[in-house]
């Protein structure tokens, strides 16, 4: 007769077997009605979507904050201005400067 143990060994072997049995059907099954090439457009689709969404949901909360914020502050709304001409540094600025006449000494 088998022992205690040895029956909790096979049932525990046997356990194993059918989850790789099952996982091999798995992939099986997975292989067989799966289009690589169409989850790949679907994948990009989801990408451009979700980056097309972020753009406008940006787009929008922008245009809306620039209402709200005098709304909200009483002041101007904070923009961005392009830069000014860089500042010079002092011996360019020395340069530039026209010179004045030479002081004649006595």
């Amino acid at each position: 007769m088998i022992g205690r143990k040895e029956a909790d060994k096979r049932r525990d072997l046997v356990g194993q077997q059918l989850r790789a049995i099952a996982d091999d059907l798995e992939g099986l099954w997975k292989a067989a009605t799966r289009d690589p090439a169409a989850e790949r457009r679907k994948q990009r689709a989801w990408i451009l979507l979700t980056g097309a969404l972020g753009a406008a949901s940006t787009m929008a909360s922008r245009k809306v904050m620039s209402k709200l914020w005098p709304i909200l502050t009483g002041e101007p709304v904070p923009s961005v201005a392009p830069p000014s001409a860089p500042p010079q540094s002092r011996e360019a600025e020395r340069e530039v400067e026209p010179e004045s006449e030479p002081q004649q000494v006595p």
